[in-house]
Parts: C-alpha cells; structure tokens; sequence
C-alpha cells in the first residue's frame, strides 16, 4: 500500500507493507489491485500485546475482487514483531510532508519547512501515573486534572478565571514535587511558536492530541531530552497533524503556531489516561476584539456552575 496522506497533511509517498496507526491517528493509502482475483485478509492488530488469531484484540477485514470465487483463506498475514520499537519509530521518522504536493502551505511564513522559526515558548510535559489520594490517577508534570464546576471559556470570558483556575498556577516545564490534583491551565503566546516536549514514563505508548491546531512533529528519541536533541530534529519537512504518538520511556517533540484564540485542550488520546486526568489546557489571549478572530458569545449561550449567576443577573438587568 502507498502511504499517502495523514490528518489532512500530503506525506512523501512510501510504499509499505504494514503501518503503525496510533490511537486517535488517520492515514490514508492507495492499494493497487494488481493481484489475480481472489479474496485477501486485511488484518489489524494491537501493539506491545502477544495477541493468538483468534484474539477478539485482532480485527480481520477482507479484500473481494468483483470477480473473486475464491475466498480468503490460510494464516491471517503476519505484522510487525508487535514489541519491536525501533521499527515503529523509523516508521514514523519515514513519514514526512510531500513537498511536491500542491496543497496549502501550513505555517505563517508560506513554507513547509520551519528551520527559520523563533520559538517564543517551551513546554516539557510528562505524562505519568500517580496516586492521589489513595485513588490511581494519570497525570502531566504530577498534576491530574481537576475539571471545575465551571466551563474554563465561561469562567475566561466573564470573570478571568477567578474562583475556577489560576492560570500559570502549575509548571509546564517541570514536575510538581508529590502528585496533586488541579485545574492546570497555562498561558500560550498568541503568534508565537510553541515547542512542546512530550515524555512517557509510562510503559505503553501514549499518544497527545491538541485542538485548535495542527503541529509539526520534528523529532523523536528515547530517553531524557535535552536542548541539544534540538540538532536532531527535522526542521526541513515534519508533517503537520494533531495527534501524535511517544513511546515509553522516550520523548517526541512537535512545534505549533499559536495564532488562534481561544482556550484549547491538551490532552493524551488514550481515553483511560484522559478520563483520569492527563489533559492541560492552554490559553491563547488575544485583546483584539475583532469577531473574525474569536467570536462574542451568542445570545443563548449556556451558563454552567459560577456562571448561572451571572446568567440571573443578565436576565435581570435586560427585563428592567
């Protein structure tokens, strides 16, 4: 099959046998049916398991040839060793922009590459398990997240976060001391360029999705990072999406132009670490009012926790 494209990005077109689709990823490939007619097994099973056929862990599809009387028969194709890493990270390293492609260019500067970038910020955010409590919780930099009584955008608009978070209140470039719970919300510069370093100190691969923009994966390694990883990264092609793999023990690192407004989520992918509090938000401030940037809230906009009062005082002050 021919890799193609991945989350709305034209990757370099590489013919491949398997691929490595991480929780929350999107590819696209084209297969060329140039095989006799038969019916052929499509096989899709999980990484870091030993998993038999017959595992309900192992999906099985089929490719039918119009014509076919034959149908798919034998041993399901064999993958990938399922605990070989080193596979799965050159896999990723392979997947780069097509830079041939007649497609949108991505960033500000009207390239795809981003050698030429300043960077305004770094973040370095560990996702790890944590006990708080006496309760198993996930974390970033120690800290599980505590979602409020109040929608963070509500709390934003109407009263600048008071009495819901406290915005920078926690580290995104190192580990609370002991594991706590919190409402982590930190400041991200509007036009500026974000590095964030992901690491796992968890002993499956996670994988970071980041809405309201797309970032451009530049380098994965293993062990700890440190600022000169930096020489290692590819600045001259990385592919743009949201979601990103980093394997246990390792570190990936992506780059995002923060040019939208707005409260965004930050959050690993993996619905177990998620729900248990490996999530972070970062807050893109913008003073301009202008609507074409962000938009006023609309006239029949829900409130929610500290916000209900002020929807009572509203209604009060519109019916005088």
């Amino acid at each position: 099959m021919l890799l193609v494209e991945t989350e709305g990005s034209y990757t370099s077109q590489i013919m491949l046998d398997s691929i490595d689709i991480h929780v929350g990823q999107s590819y696209s490939v084209l297969v060329t049916t140039n095989q006799p007619e038969a019916d052929y097994y499509i096989v899709a099973s999980p990484k870091m398991v030993n998993t038999p056929d017959s595992s309900n862990l192992v999906g099985v599809g089929v490719l039918h040839y119009a014509a076919s009387t034959i149908p798919a028969q034998g041993p399901l194709p064999a993958g990938p060793d399922p605990f070989d890493l080193d596979f799965s990270v050159n896999q990723a390293k392979s997947t780069r922009w097509n830079l041939t492609a007649g497609a949108a260019r991505p960033n500000p500067q009207g390239t795809f590459n981003v050698s030429n970038v300043t960077l305004s910020q770094t973040f370095i955010l560990q996702g790890s398990l944590a006990e708080i409590n006496r309760s198993i919780r996930y974390s970033v930099n120690n800290v599980s997240y505590r979602v409020p009584n109040t929608a963070l955008k509500l709390a934003d608009y109407y009263k600048n976060g008071t009495g819901t978070y406290q915005l920078d209140a926690y580290s995104a470039n190192s580990s609370n001391p002991i594991a706590i719970d919190g409402t982590f919300v930190v400041s991200g510069a509007h036009n500026g360029w974000l590095e964030i370093v992901f690491k796992n100190k968890l002993k499956a691969i996670d994988t970071w999705h980041l809405d309201g923009f797309g970032f451009y994966v530049v380098g994965f390694g293993d062990g700890e990072w440190t600022p000169d990883m930096r020489s290692t990264y590819n600045l001259y092609d990385p592919v743009v999406r949201s979601t990103v793999q980093v394997y246990p023990g390792g570190w990936t690192v992506v780059y995002a132009y923060l040019d939208n407004p707005g409260m965004w989520n930050l959050r690993s992918q993996v619905l177990k670490h998620w729900y248990l509090g490996q999530e972070v938000y970062i807050r893109v401030y913008d003073p301009d009012p202008n609507p074409a940037k962000e938009h006023q809230p609309p006239s029949n906009l829900l409130y929610c926790g500290m916000s209900r009062y002020l929807s009572v005082y509203i209604s009060m002050y519109i019916e005088r």
